[in-house]
């Protein structure tokens, strides 16, 4: 059957295949993608990418560097970040809460140093004192839960 959507690929850093998806014809990047379940830890080959309103449910995105992405209105519930790199990333309106399990979104040690986190749902995710916010952001206040890395 003939799609009109556009096939792209989020491969490692060695070029190794990870995952192919479908996004429409006039997406940026990988906007509207289901990227649920994605395995890309320690990849560095997404900087600048946009994942505006994509599902990264349960995504591993541990210790990878996602500085300057688009993550607005994204489903990035259960995902792990831990160690990741968002410096300067968009996160606006993003879920970052509780999966459909009650599993919390994993941030002990990532760094969202300057990132934009205006309306993001945090509820439930865990952090610890690697964590990097944004100046004046509260943790605790956005329904995060401090829990040291195991």
């Amino acid at each position: 059957m003939a799609t009109n959507k556009k096939r792209l690929e989020i491969c490692d850093d060695d070029g190794m295949h990870l995952m192919s998806v479908y996004v429409e014809p006039d997406a940026n990047g990988f906007e509207g993608a289901d990227l649920s379940g994605l395995g890309a830890p320690l990849i560095k080959g997404l900087r600048d990418v946009s994942f505006r309103k994509a599902t990264l449910y349960w995504a591993c995105l541990a210790e990878a560097d996602l500085s300057g992405c688009n993550f607005e209105e994204a489903d990035l519930r259960g995902a792990t970040l831990k160690g990741a790199l968002l410096v300067g990333a968009n996160l606006r309106s993003a879920q970052l809460g509780k999966d459909n399990l009650g599993g919390p979104t994993r941030l002990q040690g990532a760094d969202f140093s300057d990132a934009d986190l205006t309306g993001a749902n945090f509820e439930g995710a865990e952090y610890d004192s690697r964590t990097k916010f944004p100046q004046g952001f509260q943790p605790k206040r956005e329904g995060c839960v401090f829990k040291d890395a195991s």
